[in-house]
């Protein structure tokens, strides 16, 4: 791997601190405080839609021009500073570069989990760099599960959209999957009950008989929203047979269960 420059490092940090800054709005930062009052990460206040034109800009000026070995320091230099939105400016730009990931890059995932407290960073982090990393290493799944057992709300979000690598982009390793997911259908946070429906309909594209089984299986004690969300790719008369079990579970009259249908 090519080396990099402390000093470049530094300096793109200025340049993403400068233009995020820029763009830094105080009702924002104050709605990202109320939403996650308990995370470490710091806030800025800098609205998602700019994230992305800021990355191009720094790595459009950058001298000499970015390379992988660069991306990686920066986003461990961006993580260790626990500032949101340079987290999510330097995992845009490193997410350029996904052609040299590989299983080295696990060990800088361990490390920037702890900046996976926000729900933000924890989706960035999991979706555009842990899942095609898991993709071509299918092994490391031991990590993502263990984050997937954690009190940590943004670690287990972090989990979820790791192992979508697993089940997309022609991958089939819908059973390391749905092994995970026994461990997150009691979920109640939105953002986790959202995710981890929507990883349940990946899966159903790559086995869903796999997926029906462990659906009715765990119907008994599951969440009822995950299971609803997470059946809609399964076939119609399938489908309408768990939402059937799931109401009847819940003593809903089977003639107001039809009409919803």
């Amino acid at each position: 791997m090519a080396k990099t420059s402390p000093s470049l490092v530094s300096s793109l940090l200025k340049e993403i601190r400068a233009g995020l800054e820029a763009r830094a709005d105080e009702k924002t930062r104050l709605a990202v405080i109320a939403a996650q009052p308990k995370s470490s990460v710091k806030a800025l206040g800098v609205k998602p839609s700019f994230i992305r034109s800021i990355a191009r800009d720094v790595v459009s000026k950058a001298r000499p021009a970015v390379n992988y070995a660069t991306a990686l320091a920066l986003v461990d230099a961006a993580v260790a500073r626990r500032t949101r939105e340079e987290i999510l400016v330097a995992v845009e730009i490193l997410e350029r570069f996904r052609r040299d990931f590989g299983a080295s890059l696990f060990a800088h995932l361990e490390r920037w989990s702890a900046a996976a407290e926000d729900l933000e960073v924890a989706g960035a982090l999991g979706g555009r760099i842990a899942a095609p990393v898991l993709a071509k290493e299918p092994a490391r799944m031991a990590s993502v599960k263990k984050w997937a057992r954690l009190k940590s709300v943004g670690k287990r979000r972090l989990a979820v959209l790791s192992a979508s690598g697993l089940v997309t982009d022609g991958r089939r390793e819908a059973g390391l999957v749905l092994e995970m997911c026994e461990h997150l259908l009691h979920e109640d946070n939105p953002a986790l009950v959202s995710d981890v429906a929507g990883l349940l309909r990946d899966t159903t594209k790559v086995d869903a008989k796999a997926v029906q089984d462990f659906l009715f299986r765990r119907s008994v004690d599951g969440n009822p929203d995950i299971l609803r969300a997470g059946s809609e790719n399964l076939d119609a008369a399938r489908r309408a047979a768990l939402i059937a079990k799931l109401e009847a579970q819940a003593g809903v009259p089977a003639s107001l269960a039809a009409a919803e249908r």
